[in-house]
């Protein structure tokens, strides 16, 4: 009986036992899998279980309280565990929250299409073909894709159009970044006082001695400064400054009396409210006179057409040609007769104050303007195109001629300062008299073009100046780029054929007058007899006519109905082939094809 006893007694402990050590096993098992689950649900930071509090006493919020990093379980309702829902996660961090709720893509073709920004226009490619979306609000959110927008469920950002995309910004923020070369770049976007420029840190020597070097820290830059060390903006010297203030001192002060002598001209002049505007000196006369002899051989009327002249010379050269003049002794007796030898030098940089202050004085007097250089030539009048109050661009203030240098010095507009339209109005009223305060930048960087591009990107920024750059890539405004590019050909050989009839030629990017005559000649866009080229009214030996007499007498002394064309270069664009003449660049081949 003994043995029986013990042996029950030893079942009776044995049998509790092990079910106290499933029952512990199991329960055991259940925690753990319950907490597992935990870190699987919380999306922010799985290395912690969601009841996790991190707290910093020194970070605050905008309201002088503490910033609460609790990390709660803010998933979607109904989809906390089990399945596909448990691989979700918020596209964007909750420590990023106040950047963005939500992230979307569209189209660039067609948010560009929805929003013209006026800036030249890129065409999207296979890597840059979308814009990128940051929803800083869950009321930002689009409605349709809206969770798609917010929940990465290990799909694609969603994809909407620009529209859909765009519903419900009631602000938008537009941010324009280069496009990624050989130089690694970060966007940083950081929640913060608002701020409408942007900051720009780059791997670059303090004492500008040389390029980028990944050794060294970020530093702050200006917009202006490259990769390779150069600086396309560097503040004015001291002597830029006081030959400002030396050129702004006589023309202020004789300011209301260029006003009164000028007010009757202009009434004159205007039409639609708009005056044409072109200013020019002696040794760039013959290029005037090519645009009048091409218009008129074209039947253009430039009866609106007002010359702001810099010399004598001038004067009776445009009045010679029939065109309203005006002369302004006193401005006009620093800057220099002859012809610029290239682009920005010394005489160069003088004329650029005739060519602020002409539109700046038209400005000051209410009337719409289009101003352009002389080595511009009509095909189609240009004004009925900015006048076009149907247009889906007319509610632009300032239209600029894309220069085509798509450069770190001309950005973001590229535009051509030798050719645009301004509408009149306080803005542009504005833009025009900050030009000319600004000539000690345009002496120090010898260049009009890039002190003008500068403060339409200011003006744009702070005035809401609306510009716009009219499209490189269409036919209606052709230049020196279309011309010398060779990605443009086509456009070239269909606007020489008749297949296009753009509206103007500008003969830009061309270092000198003597190149320029050249290729309007290669263009069959040269109509001035070569007896008037480089001649004053008095050299010509032509007489005045009275006062009785049609004034326009240098129009029929030196305009040539037909063009005269010459092959110059047979790299260059030309309306007959010019194969056997040289090229200009050396080994390019002909332009005309075999």
């Amino acid at each position: 009986m003994g043995t029986p006893t013990s042996l029950g007694r030893l079942v009776s402990y044995i049998v509790p036992c092990l079910l106290s050590f499933y029952a512990g096993a199991l329960w055991g098992a259940n925690a753990c899998l319950e907490h597992d689950l935990d870190l699987v649900a919380d999306k922010h930071f799985p290395i912690l279980p969601t009841t996790t509090r991190s707290f910093n006493p020194d970070i605050s919020s905008p309201g002088g309280k503490e910033i609460d990093h609790e990390m709660k379980d803010d998933s979607p309702p109904g989809k906390h565990l089990g399945g596909e829902s448990a691989k979700e996660q918020r596209r964007i961090p909750a420590s990023m929250k106040r950047i963005a709720d939500g992230i979307a893509r569209t189209s660039k073709e067609d948010f560009v299409k929805l929003y013209d920004f006026g800036i030249p226009y890129d065409r999207p490619q296979k890597d840059m073909a979308d814009v990128l979306l940051l929803y800083q609000t869950e009321r930002a959110l689009p409605d349709q894709m809206k969770d798609e927008a917010v929940w990465n469920r290990g799909d694609e950002i969603p994809f909407l159009g620009a529209a859909d995309a765009t519903k419900n910004c009631d602000q938008m923020n537009v941010v324009l970044t280069k496009l990624p070369d050989s130089n690694p770049q970060c966007i940083a976007i950081m929640a913060n006082y608002q701020s409408y420029h942007i900051q720009r840190w780059m791997k670059l020597p303090a004492d500008s001695s040389g390029g980028l070097d990944s050794n060294l820290p970020l530093r702050l830059v200006s917009r202006g400064d490259a990769g390779n060390g150069r600086k396309s903006y560097k503040p004015p010297r001291q002597e830029d400054i006081r030959a400002t203030f030396d050129m702004l001192k006589t023309y202020l002060s004789s300011l209301n009396d260029v006003l009164a002598e000028l007010k009757p001209i202009a009434e004159k002049v205007a039409k639609d409210n708009t005056i044409i505007v072109m200013t020019c000196n002696f040794g760039q006369s013959e290029l005037l006179m090519n645009f009048v002899c091409s218009a008129n051989a074209r039947g253009f009327d430039l009866s609106n057409v007002l010359v702001f002249v810099t010399d004598t010379e001038t004067k009776e050269i445009a009045e010679g040609l029939g065109l309203a003049v005006f002369f302004d002794e006193k401005n006009s007796e620093k800057i220099p007769s002859d012809a610029a030898q290239r682009y920005g030098d010394q005489r160069f940089v003088a004329m650029m104050f005739a060519k602020v202050v002409c539109v700046q004085l038209i400005s000051l007097l209410g009337y719409d303007l289009l101003f352009q250089d002389v080595d511009v030539v009509w095909y189609k009048d240009p004004l009925p195109f900015f006048h076009d109050k149907m247009s889906p661009i007319s509610h632009f203030d300032v239209y600029f001629q894309d220069d085509g240098a798509h450069s770190l010095r001309y950005a973001p507009f590229s535009a051509n300062s030798g050719f645009y339209y301004a509408r009149n109005n306080d803005r542009t009223r504005y833009l025009f008299t900050s030009l000319l305060y600004a000539q000690d930048i345009i002496r120090r960087t010898e260049s009009h073009q890039q002190a003008l591009i500068a403060l339409l990107n200011e003006h744009s920024s702070l005035f809401g100046l609306k510009v716009k750059v009219l499209n490189r890539d269409e036919e209606d405004f052709p230049g020196g780029w279309h011309f010398h590019h060779s990605g443009m050909s086509s456009m070239m050989r269909d606007m020489v054929s008749g297949e296009t009839k753009p509206f103007i030629f500008h003969m830009s990017w061309t270092n000198n007058k003597v190149n320029k005559i050249k290729f309007l000649q290669q263009m069959g866009d040269w109509h001035v007899d070569e007896k008037c080229i480089a001649k004053s009214v008095q050299e010509l030996g032509v007489k005045r006519p009275n006062a009785a007499m049609k004034e326009s007498f240098l129009r029929t002394e030196c305009c040539l109905v037909e063009p005269l064309i010459k092959c110059h270069y047979r790299d260059k664009p030309s309306i007959v082939p010019c194969r056997d003449s040289p090229p200009i660049d050396k080994g390019k081949p002909s332009w005309w094809k075999e």
